[in-house]
């Protein structure tokens, strides 16, 4: 007998664990930006799935979900789903990182996997990146919006995106004091962490 997990108005879900083999334990840079790649690209195993629908039988059953457009996010989402709609938009992806192309004695080193994120989520802060802290704020808000949008369309609703961005669209709810919950989504794959709306839609206010 699977244990019911309680009522929330919203559940805010990082994708489950993408099908990316990792065989080095050091890789080199041009390694690491083709393994990003294929993490783009990559969905779920058959064992992932599986898992993950086994513990989505504990969760209330959805009105909608909307989710990010790649696969591991959309293979999640129908999952968590269990039939009913399935919204998604790019506006919803993870926030885009890469490697930079310049020759140092970082950059030229083989290291573990987790480093070289950890250089990327520094680069992120510091605006190194193709999309930096503040375009990311921006377009969470555009997120949020999205959100705000299919809100009035549901009283169960999942958003299945990315770790990174969740962080942010999360911060951007809280802001507005639009939901009541944990500062801090989950990051583990696949793993819903349960909200509740606070006061009316935007659009309700002046009826």
């Amino acid at each position: 007998m699977v244990a019911r997990v309680a009522h929330k108005d919203l559940w805010i879900i990082r994708h489950g664990e993408p099908d990316v083999p990792m065989n080095s334990w050091r890789i080199t840079r041009d390694e690491f930006n083709h393994y990003l790649l294929a993490y783009d690209q990559a969905g779920l195993s058959q064992a992932e799935a599986e898992r993950l629908r086994l513990q989505y039988q504990a969760y209330p059953q959805p009105d909608l979900v909307l989710a990010s457009d790649l696969p591991r996010a959309l293979e999640t989402a129908k999952l968590y789903a269990r039939g009913t709609p399935v919204f998604t938009d790019p506006v919803l992806r993870e926030v885009p990182v890469e490697l930079p192309s310049q020759s140092t004695w970082f950059l030229n080193g083989r290291w573990p996997k987790r480093v070289w994120w950890s250089y990327l989520r520094a680069a992120w802060f510091r605006g190194l990146q193709a999309e930096s802290p503040a375009l990311s704020r921006k377009r969470a808000r555009a997120a949020v919006e999205f959100i705000e949008a299919h809100r009035g369309q549901s009283r169960q609703m999942a958003v299945v995106s990315h770790s990174g961005f969740l962080l942010i669209v999360v911060n951007q709810l809280h802001r507005q004091h639009q939901i009541a919950g944990p500062f801090l989504p989950s990051i583990d794959f696949g793993r819903p962490t349960g909200y509740q709306w606070l006061g009316k839609l935007q659009s309700q206010a002046h009826d």
